[in-house]
């Protein structure tokens, strides 16, 4: 037996690519059982355990090159880091929000939509915050044949490109294909096991991969412009109009400003009826065919990522089809349903088995070349993803 734990033994360092994963619905069953009841006890502050233990299972379960997974975070340091947010982020916004309240300044319907505008920025910052720190914990609280995994890198820089791009994308929702790309660059490149990183686009073909992302995505792009943001952005100018008409008290803006675009509405449909008519008609067609395109476009924008990405010698591909993506979606939020969202950790698990099943990597990993990592600096959980309920998984 080698005394290196990454090394198996006999002589040869180099192993076959291989992913499996052999957990089964069964094997939870009592876990699930004893994590709803204790939430309920406990008002819901069992989650932070009940989240641990799900994740210590799936880890296990999940073989890499023939070797479990292991998981050594804490239900403590996800508590810990919820708290730490509740505090620093929480406390002070109601306190902010009791001060204005208390001065009448977002009595005016302007400067409440301006402040409200405002507070969705920071929010929308924070969930990239959260996101990346998330992701980050989870790494950094994996272990593969005793080596440990990890991310560099400053989610508070990876929060401001994710606001920016969110920002550009609600101005110009094309460009969802490059933001979706930019964003899995900067994690796969910050993202190590051991001492060795990840690469991104190591042949350099990322730009014709997006080029033909945007061709795949010009259904579900153009339904979007046509359905969602041109609309929307009428009705932002038809606020600014009313706005700066009329004097309107925030807590009146609903009630006046309602009536005032149905009013806009009927003026419209009657000038151009055979416009008005035709999309009234195709909205649920384009409802449909958008997200059936949008799930299409997603599966190849997840092929085309993940075989951007390579570590070492290994390539990887991803196989999954449409319809095999709409059933676990389908199934899952079924699951959820009919459980109240105590199968939770079903839902988790047969996502883990569908991930594993289409995701094939091809290549030898020379476990010689992989030295252990010192990056094992966090020493509490996904406190902005808990506070943000982003932390299913």
């Amino acid at each position: 037996m080698s005394d290196d734990p990454a090394v198996p033994d006999g002589d040869a360092t180099e192993i076959e690519g291989s992913l499996e994963f052999s957990g089964r619905a069964g094997d939870i069953v009592g876990l699930v059982i004893k994590n709803a009841l204790l939430n309920i006890i406990t008002l819901g502050f069992y989650r932070f355990w009940g989240r641990t233990n799900v994740r210590r299972y799936l880890w296990a379960k999940a073989e890499v090159f023939a070797a479990p997974l292991e998981y050594t975070g804490t239900g403590k340091e996800l508590f810990v880091g919820f708290l730490l947010i509740v505090v620093l982020v929480f406390v002070p916004y109601a306190g902010l929000n009791i001060a204005l309240e208390s001065t009448g300044l977002l009595h005016d319907a302007t400067a409440a939509i301006v402040y409200n505008n405002a507070v969705a920025l920071v929010i929308l910052y924070l969930i990239g915050v959260a996101t990346y720190r998330a992701r980050r914990y989870r790494l950094t609280r994996t272990r593969w044949r005793s080596i440990r995994l990890g991310q560099i890198g400053s989610s508070w820089t990876y929060g401001l490109w994710h606001v920016g791009l969110n920002l550009a994308m609600i101005l110009f929702g094309l460009i969802m294909p490059y933001k979706n790309m930019k964003l899995w660059r900067i994690k796969i490149r910050n993202t190590h096991v051991g001492n060795n990183f990840f690469r991104f686009d190591a042949n350099g073909t990322a730009k014709d991969a997006l080029k033909k992302l945007y061709l795949r995505f010009l259904v579900p792009g153009t339904i979007s412009v046509v359905y969602f943001f041109i609309p929307m952005a009428l009705g932002f100018y038809q606020m600014g109009i009313f706005l700066s008409e009329n004097e309107v008290q925030a807590d009146d803006l609903n009630d006046k400003f309602v009536p005032y675009m149905s009013d806009l509405g009927g003026v419209l449909g009657a000038e151009y009826p055979m416009i008005s008519m035709v999309f009234s008609l195709s909205v649920p067609v384009a409802f449909i065919g958008f997200f059936y395109a949008l799930i299409w476009y997603k599966l190849h924008e997840t092929r085309a990522l993940v075989e951007l990405t390579t570590f070492e010698n290994l390539e990887l591909k991803f196989r999954a089809g449409v319809w095999s993506y709409v059933w676990l979606s389908f199934s899952n939020l079924l699951i959820l349903i009919l459980t109240l969202g105590f199968g939770l950790p079903f839902t988790q698990l047969r996502y883990a088995r569908w991930v594993c099943r289409y995701t094939q990597v091809d290549g030898k990993l020379d476990l010689a070349e992989i030295a252990q990592s010192l990056d094992d600096d966090l020493t509490s959980g996904e406190g902005l993803a808990e506070a943000f309920d982003m932390g299913a998984v």
